[in-house]
């Protein structure tokens, strides 16, 4: 996406958040691409890793006749070679929080911050002390 469309992205995602709610407080709109049908939003970014180099990560959500599905890759990047995770789920946002349930169980949490990016969440919603600029940037729409 050219940067020059990556502030407007960020105002009509935040915009988007703050307007669109069901009553039951659960988010309906993520980004300007995902009407209540259809339509996928895309982020990526390398975040850090204690035994590795970098994790890589790549996570697209998408929405389709109600359905609301994600999926998630992860490289884990080392000197002796690369391992890559992939996950899928379900996701819903609440607030400002993306919750992401695995197909295989558990759950994982980001926070929609500035921009439009995600912050990786702990299960409680809050932010890991020292991790501010653990960020996955939108990377681009697609209808």
């Amino acid at each position: 996406m050219p940067r020059a469309h990556v502030p407007a992205l960020a105002l009509l995602l935040a915009g988007l958040v703050a307007g669109c709610a069901r009553d039951d407080g659960t988010d309906t709109t993520l980004s300007p691409s995902m009407d209540p049908g259809h339509g996928t939003a895309e982020w990526r970014g390398s975040l850090p890793c204690v035994d590795c180099e970098a994790i890589d990560t790549r996570l697209v959500l998408e929405r389709h006749d109600g359905a609301q599905r994600y999926e998630l890759v992860e490289v884990y990047v080392a000197v002796d070679g690369s391992v890559s995770f992939e996950e899928r789920g379900e996701w819903r946002l609440h607030h400002a929080l993306l919750s992401l349930e695995p197909d295989t169980g558990g759950l994982r949490r980001y926070g929609l911050v500035h921009g439009g990016a995600l912050q990786v969440r702990d299960l409680g919603g809050r932010t890991f002390p020292g991790r501010d600029g653990d960020l996955l940037q939108p990377v681009g729409r697609q209808p």
